[in-house]
C-alpha cells in the first residue's frame, strides 16, 4: 500500500456521548485492495451528513468510497466503554 492509505486513519469517532457511524470501504480508484474505515460524529444529524464530509476528503487521496452500513455509537473513554447498536442502510 501507499503512504496514502496509511495517512487514513481506520477510525475517527467523537470520544464521548452518542451518535451516528458510517462503515466505509475505500478502494484504489485503480483497483485492487480495499479497506474499512468508520466514522462517527455527533455533528451529524443523519447517516448521509458522515459520508458527504468523507466521500471529497477520500477522493481527493485517489479513493472510491462505499457505504457499508452504519449505526449508534455510545462511547464513553472515560469508563474506556464502546456500545455499538442500531441499523442504518
Amino acid at each position: 500500500g501507499g503512504t496514502a492509505m496509511a495517512a487514513v486513519r481506520d477510525v475517527e469517532i467523537d470520544p464521548e456521548g452518542t451518535f451516528k457511524y458510517i462503515l466505509v470501504r475505500l478502494q484504489h480508484s485503480g483497483g485492487e485492495g480495499s479497506r474499512d474505515i468508520v466514522r462517527g460524529t455527533k455533528a451529524a444529524e443523519f447517516h448521509n451528513h458522515i459520508f458527504e464530509k468523507v466521500n471529497p476528503e477520500m477522493k481527493k487521496l485517489g479513493y472510491e468510497c462505499k457505504c457499508l452500513g452504519g449505526g449508534k455509537i455510545d462511547h464513553n473513554s472515560k469508563d474506556k466503554k464502546i456500545r455499538v447498536f442500531g441499523l442504518s442502510t
